[in-house]
Parts: C-alpha cells; structure tokens; sequence
C-alpha cells in the first residue's frame, strides 16, 4: 500500500515536470509567436527564451535554411523569431532599453 502511494506521488510529479512549457512539444502558431514582447523581465531568464524560440525553429525546420528558399509563411515566422531573439540580445544589454 505504502509503495502504491509513493509509486502515484512520484507519477504525479513527472506528469508535473512535463507540463511546464506547453509549447515544448508542439509548434507555436505565428500568432502566438508574434505575441511574444520582449521586456525587461525577459532578462531575468533570457537564456530560456532564446532557447524556447529557437526549440520552435528547430521544429519547424528552419535553423541554417536561406530565407529565400522559405516560404512567405515560413519566412514571416522566420523573421518574426529573429528579432524577438535579437531584442533580447540587444535589449537585454543595454539597461536603458525598456524604460519608457
């Protein structure tokens, strides 16, 4: 009895630990993808953004593609991802960029 409720507490918390980023998965449509604003409080976990946004290139095939050979879909989505990315970057170093 006493296994079968440890063996359920520990399920349970896998099944937690895999529900964390909904979009790990599955791909982002390029609505939420163009929803995504970067701020201030991105910093704070950039790495895991970057890598999010990059996890959804890598699984729509579009890491180290020419733009050029995209799709017109395939490359707003494209762009869309790069400079979310690159405002991170770029925003992230410079303290001043995301006060008003």
């Amino acid at each position: 009895m006493r296994l079968a409720a440890i063996t359920l507490v520990l399920l349970s918390l896998v099944g937690c630990a895999g529900s964390r980023n909904p979009y790990q998965s599955r791909p982002m449509t390029y609505e939420q993808l163009s929803s995504l604003k970067a701020t201030q409080l991105d910093c704070a976990i950039i790495d895991s953004r970057i890598g999010m946004v990059e996890e959804q290139l890598r699984m729509r095939g579009l890491v180290n593609v020419n733009p050029e050979d995209l799709s017109e879909n395939d490359r707003r989505f494209n762009a869309t991802a790069r400079i979310y990315i690159w405002s991170l970057r770029i925003g992230c170093n410079n303290p001043d960029r995301y006060h008003k």
